[in-house]
């Protein structure tokens, strides 16, 4: 008989080997171009072994997603129960730090985005930058844009998060920045366009413009100084009056909360730093805080939080952080 020295995977290496595809298809399943072949081919993998469909459950129920088989429609709902966060999953430290790693990179990176952007900044970044027409755009934590200077108009595209514009006057050429449900019409003035997840919030701090709805565009707003509103498939919200303190901070590097709810807190904080971080206890949502915090740390922005609140931090990972 022929005689190997190759040695067969130890038990926890091949329970390693599985969690480690079991991320690999939960970040690639999330993504928006996903093709009939890889359903398939997840279903396939789904189907070998009782402990590749264990993997991927487990790591459902750790990111709050035990919709996603079902809305795939490639594989049978399995009934189970659930799991406290300690001692009862599998994933062990360095494969959570994997999963935020595929998930951070599946969720915050946009290569489309970044393929058409002229200028972006990454996560915890800003950038400052004079367009050729003497106007200047600062570019906030994970955003992007695309320019196009022309003889009749300037046109600024919002592909991603938010940007400072302080537009230099041209009367033969307007100044116009599209968002996602806005388009927003300016000779010269300093206004912020943030695009958020269903809505674009636009707030002047000097001049005028006129925000359009993308999709209705008969539809349109006159602002002013320190004016804002926020545009989305409905319609426009009532305009509001700006504290330009609090509007203006993340340029000062500060983020700045009066009377905010802590999930609203850390959605703002979220845009600044990489990782997830998780409600535990739910009813800590609505706690209400005030304060400021350093953006130029973004390491240690949750600190500030740790540090001045009665509420529990825990830190599975640098990349997975549990409130309550």
């Amino acid at each position: 008989m022929k005689q190997t020295n190759e040695s067969q995977p130890s038990q926890s290496e091949l329970e390693e080997l599985i969690d480690e595809q079991a991320v690999a298809w939960f970040a690639r399943l999330r993504a928006s171009d996903v093709s009939r072949e890889e359903k398939a081919t997840f279903a396939d993998w789904l189907r070998q072994t009782p402990a590749h469909q264990q993997a991927f459950d487990e790591i459902c129920l750790l990111w709050g997603d035990t919709q996603l088989k079902q809305a795939l429609g490639e594989a049978e709902k399995k009934t189970s129960t659930k799991k406290g966060w300690a001692g009862h999953c599998r994933f062990q430290l360095p494969l959570l730090m994997a999963a935020c790693l595929a998930l951070v990179f599946v969720f915050r990176t946009d290569i489309a985005v970044l393929f058409q952007a002229d200028y972006a900044t990454g996560i915890g970044k800003q950038q400052t930058v004079r367009l050729e027409d003497g106007s200047y755009v600062m570019l906030n934590t994970n955003s992007a844009i695309k320019v196009a200077m022309g003889d009749k108009q300037r046109t600024v595209e919002l592909l991603r998060g938010e940007a400072f514009f302080d537009v230099k006057p041209d009367a033969h050429r307007p100044f116009i920045v599209y968002g996602d449900h806005s388009t927003t019409r300016v000779l010269g003035t300093r206004f912020f366009v943030y695009e958020k997840h269903n809505s674009d919030e636009v707030k002047v701090l000097s001049g005028n413009v006129r925000v359009s709805n993308a999709e209705r565009t008969e539809e349109s707003v006159l602002l002013h100084d320190r004016d804002g509103v926020s545009v989305n498939r409905a319609g426009f919200s009532k305009t509001n009056r700006l504290d330009t303190k609090l509007t203006t901070s993340w340029i000062d590097g500060y983020l700045v909360f009066q009377d905010m709810a802590l999930a609203d807190v850390i959605e703002q904080i979220q845009r600044y730093r990489n990782g997830v971080v998780i409600f535990r206890d739910g009813s800590l949502r609505q706690f209400k805080i005030n304060g400021r915090i350093n953006l130029h740390d973004p390491a240690h922005i949750l600190e500030t939080l740790e540090n001045t609140l009665a509420v529990k931090f825990t830190h599975l990972t640098d990349w997975l952080v549990i409130i309550g």
